[in-house]
């Protein structure tokens, strides 16, 4: 069905209630169509006491004059607004938690120059796990008898497979660590002689797409353009990553940037990554997950991507913008969505194996949070190729079996950056 809604022309923050309502649309597939009579609207939204739903004007002030510093003050470590009468205002809620403004030139970094996980709402409320922003929607729409016709039927979770690729011919050492702490001695010339004659235990991308093919899935493989210390160990135009990169290629597998921790701009390093795809990518994932906002969103814009999945945490898994879905930011200074997808990663192997917690123990924790998630999301996956070996990371390969088992039962459907892009990438929605 069609609600028709009225925007009055002097409300603070119009153009950002309009992206908020208009992602809500998207959410539930229904469709809002904006008129200029308010006697005519099935809803009406005001900035006075006709308004069909509260309005906290500070924050809409706020963000219409972009002072991040003065929104903290009003946030006080939470995402609920009000009104001047007290109601809490979903829409505010929604806009603040998706677009991940609680980042925004924040004063605050951890040891890597990262915003603070332990600094975060998702931390300090514990909703880390929650798809909050889907609940607010909900909410929402029940928050009025118009808004309450809409009957939306529950979006089926899709999943997006990744690799980033950091690591080559580090199983060498790693591995040799490990299997010199762990007596394993008999492992060690196999190390050595792999890593000499070229074929590190590491380059492995063939293996992982035939896990993968057999379930019918297709990934992403996210690669560094520069070899150094804090970057890639590996050089991308060697013979032998050419080949796993053509491998990719012909299976129909997909290629994308891993953008560096250099000040490099994207189109030097899009320029370098060509080397190994046929056409240009179209998207990128931040090494390290490295990047601060707004400004890595508007380096992806400039650099003319299409998707970003750069938004996740190493120190937990869930959603860091508590939102299941992919988007299209907004641009508060320009009130305007910016040109590309956001697609939040979910889960990452790290996530586990940093925090000590055993195989067992993340394959229960993931089963538990991937069988309240079946809807109204898109699970982005993250598995490194360096943990599908079977010494330090043993077990990782059978939980990412395990993954695959549990999206091919449950019958969700494998997306890719084109199929993301084609779906959400929507920017005549927020016109």
């Amino acid at each position: 069905m069609s609600l028709k809604i009225y925007l009055a022309n002097d409300l603070q923050g119009r153009h950002i209630i309009h992206y908020t309502l208009q992602l809500i649309a998207f959410n539930k597939s229904a469709e809002f169509t904006y008129i200029d009579s308010p006697a005519q609207a099935d809803f009406r939204i005001t900035d006075s006491s006709d308004s069909d739903i509260p309005h906290c004007a500070q924050f809409y002030q706020y963000l219409t004059d972009a002072d991040f510093a003065g929104l903290k003050t009003l946030v006080k470590g939470s995402f609920h607004f009000y009104s001047s009468e007290g109601k809490e205002d979903h829409l505010a809620a929604i806009f603040y938690l998706v677009n991940s403004l609680q980042e925004y030139e924040t004063k605050a970094f951890d040891k890597y120059g990262r915003f603070p996980f332990l600094e975060s709402l998702q931390h300090k409320e514990g909703i880390l796990h929650r798809n909050v922003v889907q609940q607010l929607m909900d909410d929402f729409l029940a928050s009025h008898p118009a808004l309450a016709k809409i009957k939306a039927t529950p979006r089926r979770s899709g999943f997006f497979l990744t690799h980033d690729i950091d690591t080559i011919y580090g199983a060498k050492n790693q591995n040799g660590d490990y299997a010199l702490k762990h007596h394993q001695y008999h492992r060690i010339p196999g190390l050595l002689w792999n890593h000499y004659i070229g074929k590190p235990d590491w380059l492995n991308m063939d293996r992982i797409m035939s896990m993968e093919e057999q379930h019918g899935f297709k990934s992403t493989f996210y690669w560094l353009v520069h070899k150094d210390k804090m970057n890639a160990d590996y050089d991308l135009e060697h013979p032998d990553i050419l080949h796993q990169a053509s491998i990719i290629n012909r299976k129909g597998f997909e290629i994308g940037l891993h953008k560096s921790l250099r000040e490099t701009d994207f189109d030097d390093e899009l320029g370098l990554i060509g080397t190994i795809i046929k056409d240009r990518t179209v998207g990128q994932r931040y090494h390290f997950l490295k990047f601060n906002l707004p400004q890595a969103w508007i380096d992806i814009e400039n650099a003319n991507l299409k998707l970003d999945t750069s938004l996740g945490y190493s120190e937990g898994f869930g959603f860091r913008n508590s939102y299941g879905l992919p988007f299209m930011p907004y641009n508060v200074k320009e009130k305007r969505v910016y040109d590309f997808i956001e697609v939040p990663m979910n889960i990452m192997d790290g996530n586990f194996f940093y925090q000590g917690k055993t195989v067992a123990q993340a394959e229960k924790e993931l089963v538990n949070w991937l069988d309240t998630n079946k809807e109204n999301t898109v699970i982005t996956i993250n598995f490194h190729n360096n943990f599908f070996d079977d010494m330090l990371y043993a077990g990782y390969d059978k939980l990412y079996e395990t993954i695959l088992r549990y999206f091919k039962e449950e019958k969700l459907t494998c997306m890719t950056q084109a199929s993301l892009i084609h779906e959400f990438y929507q920017p005549q929605l927020f016109a």
